[in-house]
């Protein structure tokens, strides 16, 4: 039986922080510690460039505030960390004042009921104003009510075509594939002129299964993505057009035209950046790693395969937001966090950060930033904010809410290795994965009481 340890911690840890009140305790471990001046602290996940931009605008924003709020930041890890550590600090009653955590954990942190909605504190606050947000990540974020979270980073699943490798194989770059079809193609034809793997993409767990079904239209899981007011029970990977697709991605790893780049996704940015590899599905936030010879020209971004037929077909965002804590924390530490967090998403914060992360910024005056006219210039570049602008925002492009989503992801990911490895046909091993997601999801909607 295949589950994820992290399912059992995430399970686990709901009961206890379902027990606590969400509206904040009246105790606050980090208020007026400096005679007055407001302690907020803050968990990010970020690595690399990233960490040097959210320390400066931390330092700027402490500076502006000087007396009376001070914000203190830690790297906590990965985004499974992250969660892993919350929930083990909800127990303990050691919260953060506003944490960061990646997208699938939207509705794990929905679950906890141990945040503050944002749209509570944006509520006649003027110095706020969603009408800035990128459309389909202020609704990502939000329920009936209004906005959940903070949408701090964004990216987008697109294609990377090795201009070198496509061009030796008679391939125009000026025109790049952009329905599936015409990626394996591409993929068979560099393959066959070049002796270069073909195609590659990530293999660390679905997401990119999870990407081309609802770019083609089809629900992840169900019943509705669990974006219609009921829990996810379910899991959909057996539609006909996924099992089109997912057998034509396994038939290219079989027969040596895709490069497999297991859990390691940095072979594949290897081979891609080497000319060893011509067409690679991944993430737009991958932006700066996947230069051939450290230069954008030597690139071609397209968007995801996709079918235009289809006005449900969409890519899911993926990135980040940031959740203000309630728990532990008085109204007055709260106030403080939100307007760190609203800092965080001015036009100067969205752009700095999307330059030294390589992420999508979410507010789009960001644009107007000397930051984000530098970054728009790249013709790559600007393909992720045109795909981003086209996204619609329907129960298919918004992707799955469920707290269960670490465990699907390895239970849909172990099938699919499965079929790749040749030990099962791709019905059976699919079918599966949504029997097995399906426990799992069972285990986790109990833990939260749904």
């Amino acid at each position: 039986m295949r589950k994820s340890t992290l399912l059992k911690a995430a399970a686990i840890a709901v009961l206890p922080m379902l027990a606590l009140s969400a509206c904040g305790s009246s105790s606050n471990t980090n208020a007026d510690a400096n005679g007055g001046e407001q302690n907020v602290t803050f968990w990010y996940s970020n690595s690399g460039p990233a960490v040097d931009a959210i320390n400066q605008l931390i330092s700027e924003f402490n500076d502006a505030n000087k007396g009376k709020i001070k914000v203190e930041a830690s790297y906590q890890g990965s985004y499974t960390d992250v969660q892993q550590k919350f929930s083990a600090a909800v127990q303990a009653k050691s919260t953060p004042s506003i944490l960061q955590m990646n997208d699938t954990s939207t509705g794990y942190m929905i679950d906890s009921k141990m945040t503050t909605p944002v749209y509570k504190f944006a509520e006649g606050d003027s110095d706020f104003d969603t009408a800035d947000l990128q459309p389909v990540a202020l609704k990502y974020y939000s329920d009936d009510n209004g906005l959940l979270s903070l949408p701090f980073a964004i990216s987008q699943p697109v294609t990377y075509i090795n201009n070198k490798l496509a061009q030796q194989a008679g391939l125009d770059v000026s025109n790049p594939p952009t329905t599936f079809a015409e990626v394996v193609d591409w993929a068979n034809t560099i393959h066959e002129k070049t002796g270069a793997y073909g195609f590659s993409m990530n293999m660390v767990d679905s997401w990119i299964l999870e990407e081309l079904s609802a770019s083609h239209g089809e629900l992840i899981a169900t019943p509705g993505n669990g974006r219609g007011g009921k829990a996810v029970t379910g899991v959909n990977m057996t539609s006909a057009t996924q099992l089109d697709m997912f057998q034509k991605i396994a038939d290219m790893f079989k027969d040596g035209v895709a490069l497999n780049p297991g859990t390691d996704s940095s072979s594949m940015t290897t081979a891609f950046t080497s000319n060893k590899v011509g067409v690679v599905l991944t993430s737009s936030a991958s932006y700066t790693s996947m230069l051939p010879d450290s230069s954008s020209k030597n690139v071609t971004i397209a968007q995801f395969p996709h079918d235009d037929a289809n006005k449900d077909a969409g890519t899911p965002i993926g990135g980040n937001s940031l959740w203000i804590v309630a728990a532990e924390h008085s109204e007055a530490e709260q106030k403080a966090a939100w307007e760190f967090g609203k800092y965080m998403m001015t036009p100067h914060a969205q752009a700095v950060f999307a330059k030294a992360s390589g992420n999508l910024f979410a507010n789009t005056k960001a644009a107007d930033e000397a930051e984000g006219k530098e970054i728009l210039q790249d013709p790559n570049v600007k393909v992720f904010y045109d795909q981003l602008a086209t996204n619609p925002s329907t129960s298919v492009s918004l992707g799955a809410r469920t707290g269960a989503y670490p465990s699907i992801r390895k239970d849909v990911m172990a099938s699919f290795n499965e079929v790749v490895g040749g030990s099962k046909d791709l019905k059976t091993a699919m079918q599966e994965a949504q029997t097995q997601s399906a426990k799992d999801i069972a285990t986790y909607n109990k833990a939260a009481g749904k």
